[in-house]
């Protein structure tokens, strides 16, 4: 979904407009919160820490003069944010103090030009994910970027874990076919 398209689907109703970009965006929200917060918050923070990311986002692209830029750039910052500051805060309730260099993994790279590499990277993986079609695609972003089990899949997605587990090798198997003809992302990328 890109800004124009949200701002025509805002015109028309703000809340299928909020319920389409929740829809494309959960999982990538979903996955920059969880790799902030797996070492110190349980999975209701984490699930508690998403929500405020999408009010935070909505609140933003809900008023006027803040709808200039790319769209997954703006949920993107918006999710590190909220996830950070979540981290802090569950730290400080723990006593524990972060130690600067931990700190400094938080914070965001000032290597423009990596960043950039490593999300054009990242939206070729998941476009290629994506293209698997539906349960395999939702299977392959929960296992590899949820860090769920295949018992917690499979009640997701209404099959067995043994049945998830074998979607799993066959999807995998297809991405690493998919992935064998685009050279960039396989010499990036190990299956």
């Amino acid at each position: 979904m890109t800004d124009s398209e949200y701002r025509s689907m805002m015109q028309k109703s703000a809340r299928e407009a909020q319920n389409a970009l929740f829809g494309e965006y959960f999982n990538y929200v979903y996955a920059i919160v969880y790799s902030k917060l797996r070492a110190v918050a349980s999975r209701e923070d984490i699930d508690e820490c998403v929500s405020d990311a999408f009010a935070d986002v909505f609140f933003h692209c809900g008023s006027e003069r803040t709808r200039e830029g790319e769209l997954k750039g703006i949920i993107g910052t918006i999710a590190s944010r909220r996830a950070i500051d979540r981290f802090h805060s569950i730290s400080a309730k723990a006593g524990r103090n972060v130690p600067l260099d931990e700190a400094a993994e938080l914070a965001d790279s000032t290597d423009l030009a990596e960043n950039a590499e490593k999300a054009e990277l990242a939206a070729g993986l998941l476009a290629a994910v994506k293209s698997l079609g539906e349960p395999d695609s939702t299977i392959i972003i929960q296992k590899y970027y949820g860090n769920m089990s295949s018992k917690e899949i499979a009640e997701t997605v209404s099959m067995s874990p043994a049945a998830v587990r074998v979607r799993c090798g066959r999807a995998l198997k297809r991405l690493k076919k998919l992935l064998s003809g685009d050279n960039n992302i396989l010499k990036e990328v190990e299956i």
